[in-house]
C-alpha cells in the first residue's frame, strides 16, 4: 500500500511484544488495486505465523489526498469516502466481488479465535476450516472481470490477458513473473 512497512518488521514486532506477555492485534486491508489470491494468500500465512491475539479485517478504502484515492477517484460513484460504504464494500473496481473478501475475514476471524484457549477451540476449528473451504471455492468465481490496474509490470500483463474481452485464466498465468505460465 505504498506505505514501506515490511513483513519482516511485523514478525519481529509481534515476537518481541510475544516475550513481553503484550497481546497483539492486527488490522488488515485487502483488496488493494492489483491484490491478487496469492497476496491473500500471503497475508493469511503471516497471521498464521505470527499468531496474534486479534485481528481486524477491512477492505481497501481510498481516502482523499492519497495516490490511492487519485488512482481510483473516477471509479468511486456516490461512495467516495469509507463512511459511505457498508462493512466490507468494494467502493472501486476491485479484483474481487465483494463476496470473497467477506469470505475471508469470518474465515481468519473463525481461524484465530479457535486458537484462543477455552472449550470451544475444537468447534470453532472445524467451524474456521468450513470457512475457508468456502473462501477457497469463491476465490475463481468472484474475479472482477474489469478491475483496476496500476502502473506496473503486472498490471500491463493483465491489460493484455484481458483486451480480448472477457474470459477464464487461469491464476497461475496472471501471477508468473513472465506471464509464461505452464
Amino acid at each position: 500500500m505504498d506505505k514501506g512497512l515490511r513483513v519482516e518488521a511485523v514478525v519481529n514486532a509481534r515476537a518481541h511484544l510475544k516475550r513481553e506477555d503484550i497481546r497483539t492485534g492486527y488490522f488488515l486491508q485487502f483488496g488493494y488495486p492489483g491484490e491478487q489470491w496469492t497476496d491473500i494468500q500471503k497475508t493469511i500465512s503471516l497471521v498464521r505465523e505470527t499468531r496474534p491475539d486479534d485481528v481486524g479485517v477491512s477492505f481497501s478504502y481510498p481516502l482523499p489526498n492519497t495516490r490511492f484515492y487519485a488512482r481510483v477517484k473516477e471509479q468511486l460513484g456516490r461512495k467516495k469516502n469509507w463512511s459511505d460504504s457498508e462493512d466490507l464494500c468494494v467502493m472501486f473496481k476491485g479484483t474481487y466481488t465483494d463476496r470473497l473478501y467477506r469470505a475471508v475475514r469470518d474465515a481468519l476471524h473463525a481461524e484465530v479465535e479457535s486458537w484462543k484457549p477455552g472449550s470451544r477451540q475444537a468447534v470453532l476449528a472445524q467451524k474456521a476450516a468450513q470457512l475457508w473451504k468456502l473462501a477457497d471455492s469463491l476465490e475463481p468465481v468472484s474475479r472482477s472481470l474489469d478491475v483496476t490496474l496500476l502502473p506496473g509490470a503486472a498490471s500491463d500483463r493483465l491489460s493484455r490477458l484481458f483486451s480480448s474481452g472477457p474470459q477464464f485464466i487461469p491464476l497461475q498465468t496472471i501471477a508468473a513473473p513472465t506471464g509464461d505460465a505452464k
